[in-house]
C-alpha cells in the first residue's frame, strides 16, 4: 500500500511541476522583439520614422510573419512588408539618436506579454510594465543606441487582428545642448553666489 501512495505522489508531483513552468513562460503569449537589417530582399527599403510618436498597425497581429507592418505617422500611412524600419528623425535640422523604444499595447495583459532581440539588435535589454489603470501592457526597449539613418526590424507575434502599437521614441541628450545647459546652469550658480556675498556686505 505504501509503494502505491508513493507512486501516485510521484506522478502528482510529475504532472504539476510542468504545468508550474508552463504558468512562468506561458507558450503562444505575446511577444515583441527587436533586431537589425534584414536580408536584402525585393522591396526591402525601410519605412522612415520622422516623428518621436507614431503608431505600427499589425494587420494579422503577427508581423511580418503573416503580415506586413503599417508605420501610421498622422495623415501619413508606410507599409513595410518585413517590418524594417529607419530612424530619419530630426529637431531643428539635426540628425537624432535614438536610446529607446516603447510600445504601448493597449487591452494586452502585461502578465502574458514577453520581449526579446532578434539577430544584430540595437537595444540589449527589454522590460514590460502594466499601463495604469490596467489598461495595458508596455514594452520597452533599452540599453543601446539607433543613430540618424540607423537601420532597424521589429517583429510582433501573438496579438490580436488589427493591433495597433502606439509607439514613442526617445532621443539621447545632443551633447552640445547638454554642454549649453550645464554652463548656463553654471553661470546662474555663480551669479547667485555674487549676489549673496553682495547682500552679505551691506
Amino acid at each position: 500500500m505504501t509503494r502505491l501512495r508513493i507512486l501516485l505522489l510521484a506522478m502528482a508531483i510529475a504532472l504539476v511541476v510542468p504545468l508550474a513552468h508552463a504558468d512562468q513562460i506561458p507558450i503562444g503569449d505575446p511577444v515583441v522583439k527587436t533586431g537589425g537589417s534584414p536580408p536584402a530582399a525585393p522591396g526591402s527599403a525601410p519605412a522612415a520614422i520622422i516623428t518621436f510618436d507614431f503608431n505600427i498597425l499589425s494587420p494579422s497581429g503577427t508581423s511580418p510573419g503573416t503580415s506586413p507592418c503599417e508605420l501610421i505617422q498622422g495623415p501619413f500611412t508606410t507599409v513595410s512588408p518585413q517590418c524594417f524600419f529607419q530612424n530619419e528623425i530630426s529637431v531643428n535640422g539635426d540628425g537624432q539618436t535614438l536610446n529607446m523604444l516603447t510600445f504601448d499595447a493597449f487591452g494586452v495583459d502585461p502578465n502574458t506579454v514577453n520581449c526579446g532581440f532578434l539577430t544584430a539588435s540595437p537595444f540589449t535589454e527589454c522590460g514590460v510594465d502594466p499601463l495604469g489603470n490596467n489598461a495595458g501592457a508596455e514594452i520597452t526597449f533599452f540599453g543601446g543606441l539607433i543613430p540618424f539613418g540607423g537601420q532597424f526590424t521589429l517583429d510582433f507575434v501573438g496579438f490580436p487582428q488589427n493591433f495597433t502599437f502606439e509607439t514613442t521614441a526617445t532621443a539621447t541628450p545632443d551633447p552640445s545642448t547638454f554642454g549649453l545647459v550645464l554652463l548656463g546652469g553654471l553661470a546662474a550658480l555663480i551669479a547667485r553666489r555674487k549676489m549673496l556675498a553682495t547682500g552679505s556686505r551691506r
